[in-house]
């Protein structure tokens, strides 16, 4: 029979191909280690999330509900994030939430401001973890057709307002010993299409 003979072949192809796709991106089995969150880790801590209004945004901010933590959402959409924090509440009712709609692209004076609130909720008890989550995405098209408008919009959102964020945000962390950054992107690395490169769908930039 050739099935049983290829069977254990199979087997091994899919182990190796499985090795080299983890061994060529950014990660390693330390990750696979640390397992679910623990509830102690996170509970009664302060987690600002942004881009919370859909997508990866609003599955976290559910997670970081059910394991204690006070939530900051933002967001552009107010009345997205408004839906979010019902969902939360309906299902975790001693949940503590709170809404601050923000535009990345904004500016850093408005996004000091946005700091400054996020930062004196809660009984100014700062925030604890900062969830970098939201992002800018335009229609995919080909490189050559991209314009600089939207090239401009895509970079002010998901590099420079994420750095400013985190750059205005630092001090108070550093002042209390404390506080956690995490950004969440879309590719870690891929090859590059040529025939059709969608820059602005991009979730990571290198310099």
């Amino acid at each position: 029979m050739v099935l049983p003979v290829l069977a254990p072949l199979a087997g091994a192809t899919a182990v190796a191909f499985l090795l080299f796709k983890f061994a060529t991106v950014d990660g390693d089995f330390t990750l696979v280690s640390r397992g679910a969150p623990r509830r102690e880790k996170v509970d009664g801590k302060v987690v600002w999330i942004t881009g919370a209004s859909r997508g990866i945004g609003e599955v976290l901010a559910m997670q970081f509900a059910s394991l204690g933590a006070k939530l900051i959402l933002s967001a552009r959409n107010k009345e997205e994030l408004e839906r979010v924090k019902h969902n939360i509440i309906n299902k975790h009712p001693n949940s503590r939430v709170e809404v601050l709609p923000m535009d990345l692209s904004s500016g850093e004076e408005s996004l000091k401001e946005h700091v400054h609130e996020a930062e004196s909720l809660f009984s100014n008890a700062g925030v604890d973890y900062m969830i970098h989550n939201a992002a800018f995405e335009r229609p995919k098209r080909r490189a050559l057709e991209e314009t600089e408008q939207g090239l401009k919009a895509t970079f002010d959102v998901n590099v420079f307002g994420t750095i400013t964020l985190t750059r205005l945000l630092a001090p108070s962390m550093m002042d209390r010993g404390m506080g956690h950054f995490v950004v969440v992107c879309l590719y870690n690395s891929a090859p590059i299409n040529w025939k059709l490169v969608n820059i602005v769908s991009s979730g990571c930039y290198c310099t």
